[in-house]
C-alpha cells in the first residue's frame, strides 16, 4: 500500500516537474516576444524620427534647388558673350550657375538622406511608406534633368519648365511639383508622425509655424 502510495507520489512529482518546465518554457517564450516586440517598436520609433527629419530636409532643399534652377530659365541666362574667341556665360548667368551648382551639391546629400531610409521603410513598416520615399526622391531628379537639357529647349519650353520649377505656382493653376511633393510628404506623415507622438516625442519639423 505504501509501495502505491510512494509510486503515485513520484508521478505526481513527475509531473509537476514537468508542468513547471512546460510553465517557464512558455513563460520564458512569451518574456521573449514581448523584448522583441518592444526592441522592435522601439526601432520604428528612431527610424519614423530618421525618415521626417530627412523629409523635412528634402523638402527645404527642393525648394531651394528649384528657385535656384528656374534662374537658369530665364531669358538672360541664354546670353553669350566672346571671351578670347569662346563661348563664355555672362556674369549674371555666371552668377544664377554657380549657385545653382551650390545648391545642387546640398540637394544630392538630402537626395541620399531619403535614399538611406529607404531599406528601413519598407522593413519595419510597409511598401507605402517606401513607394512615398522613392516618389519625392524622384523629384530632384526631374530637376537636374531639367537643367541638364535646358540648353536644347526652344524660349516657350524654356518657359514652361521655369514655371514648372519655380515653387508655389498660381492659385488658380497650383504648380504640379508642389503638388507632388506636398502629397509624398503628407503619405510619409501619415505613417511616421503616429509613431513619434505614441512615443511623447516632438516631430521634428522644420516648417514655420502658421
Amino acid at each position: 500500500m505504501l509501495s502505491g502510495i510512494g509510486t503515485i507520489g513520484v508521478a505526481i512529482g513527475t509531473i509537476s516537474g514537468a508542468v513547471a518546465v512546460v510553465f517557464a518554457a512558455w513563460l520564458g517564450s512569451r518574456t521573449f516576444e514581448s523584448w522583441r516586440e518592444q526592441k522592435i517598436s522601439e526601432r520604428q520609433i528612431d527610424q519614423a524620427e530618421r525618415i521626417l527629419i530627412a523629409t523635412y530636409d528634402a523638402r527645404r532643399s527642393l525648394g531651394d534647388l528649384r528657385h535656384a534652377a528656374a534662374n537658369l530659365f530665364t531669358s538672360g541666362s541664354a546670353q553669350r558673350d566672346l571671351q578670347d574667341g569662346a563661348e563664355a556665360l555672362t556674369s549674371e548667368a555666371a552668377k544664377a550657375h554657380r549657385y545653382y551648382e551650390t545648391l545642387r551639391e546640398t540637394a544630392s546629400l538630402a537626395r541620399r538622406s531619403l535614399a538611406d531610409c529607404m531599406p528601413t521603410a519598407k522593413a519595419l513598416f510597409d511598401a507605402d511608406l517606401e513607394q512615398a520615399i522613392g516618389e519625392l526622391m524622384k523629384q530632384f531628379d526631374i530637376v537636374f534633368q531639367d537643367v541638364r537639357s535646358r540648353d536644347e529647349l526652344s524660349p516657350d519650353k524654356r518657359q514652361a519648365k521655369r514655371n514648372k520649377l519655380t515653387p508655389g505656382g498660381p492659385s488658380e493653376d497650383r504648380n504640379k511639383m508642389d503638388a507632388t511633393i506636398d502629397a509624398q510628404i503628407n503619405r510619409i506623415e501619415d505613417i511616421c508622425l503616429p509613431q513619434l507622438r505614441a512615443a511623447g516625442r516632438k516631430p521634428c519639423d522644420d516648417r514655420p509655424s502658421v
